[in-house]
């Protein structure tokens, strides 16, 4: 059994720094900037707070992708399909040049979100399927926690 943990954090850190008092708001800025950027605030920056502000579990197997033998405009090249959810998965094989071409396609406009063609077996394209699948169900759920803040530095 595999568990995905997600966690999302916001972490607030501090430095200190001496910045010469006769500088404009856009100066400040550029010392600031110039600062991290020297790579001087490294030391000076202490986590001072941070919160969690989720923190997520899947626990299961991994997905299964259960292919489906589709209609083929040729005997030497299978093509296969998977419906999951909105995605829906190709797999097309070429036996005489030994590729194996998958597609990920979403939603009603069968935007195409994933390709690829290598000189790969069926079973070894569809385990590369399932750890895509995985991990863009991970980085999705972590896009659903981005705020935008009108706060300027």
């Amino acid at each position: 059994m595999k568990a995905i943990v997600t966690v999302v954090k916001k972490i607030s850190s501090e430095a200190h720094i001496d910045i010469p008092d006769d500088l404009a708001e856009s100066g400040i800025r550029q010392q600031v900037v110039d600062h991290y950027n020297s790579g001087e605030m490294l030391p000076l920056l202490n986590i001072f707070h941070v919160d969690f502000e989720s923190i997520s579990v899947h626990i299961g197997k991994k997905l299964q992708i259960t292919w489906q033998l589709g209609k083929s405009w040729n005997p030497k090249s299978p093509y296969y399909f998977c419906k999951l959810g909105r995605f829906t998965l190709t797999l097309l094989t070429d036996t005489e040049q030994n590729l194996t071409r998958t597609e990920v396609y979403f939603g009603h406009h069968k935007q195409l979100i994933y390709t690829s063609e290598k000189e790969i077996s069926k079973e070894l394209a569809t385990v590369e399927l399932q750890n895509f699948l995985s991990g863009l169900a991970v980085e999705l759920q972590t896009l659903s926690h981005i705020e935008f803040s009108e706060d300027e530095v």
